[in-house]
């Protein structure tokens, strides 16, 4: 079963997905109440997660991931 979306399109999403959660992470341990520091981790958290999948998703129309999967499997072939 194959799912709509390119590896190349995936590893972007887990890249970004990483680094929007250790931002947040850093952002929650930096005020000096606990509360603040979670409220302002998750929604940093929320925000960068959700502006990241909207920029994956509008490149992923822009640019022709399934053709940059292609050249990278051939690149990898030759190893």
């Amino acid at each position: 079963m194959q799912s709509g979306i390119s590896i190349t399109e995936s590893t972007l999403l887990a890249l970004f997905t990483i680094v929007s959660l250790s931002l947040a992470c850093w952002l929650a341990r930096r005020p000096a109440k606990t509360s603040v520091g979670i409220t302002l981790g998750v929604l940093l958290g929320l925000a960068l997660i959700i502006i990241t999948s909207t920029l994956v998703g509008f490149l992923g129309n822009v640019l022709p991931f399934g053709q940059i999967d292609f050249w990278l499997s051939n690149l990898l072939a030759k190893f």
